[in-house]
């Protein structure tokens, strides 16, 4: 795992960005809650390189 950060538009959504024969993609997580554990919801596309994955699915902005 190259990186982890809290998507902007979702949240309650973590992205785990991974990187495999040069390209770069993200596991998109549905976080735990008190009620339920943490969980998959989908892998993206891959991307040639972190930035474009970003630019997809933004992190949110910290100060």
């Amino acid at each position: 795992m190259i990186e982890k950060y809290t998507i902007a538009s979702e949240p309650d959504k973590t992205m785990f960005v991974f990187a495999k024969n040069g390209q770069f993609y993200g596991h998109i997580v549905k976080n735990a809650t008190a009620r339920t554990p943490a969980k998959l919801v989908f892998e993206t596309e891959k991307y040639a390189s972190v930035g474009e994955l970003k630019a997809a699915y933004p992190p949110v902005e910290t100060l």
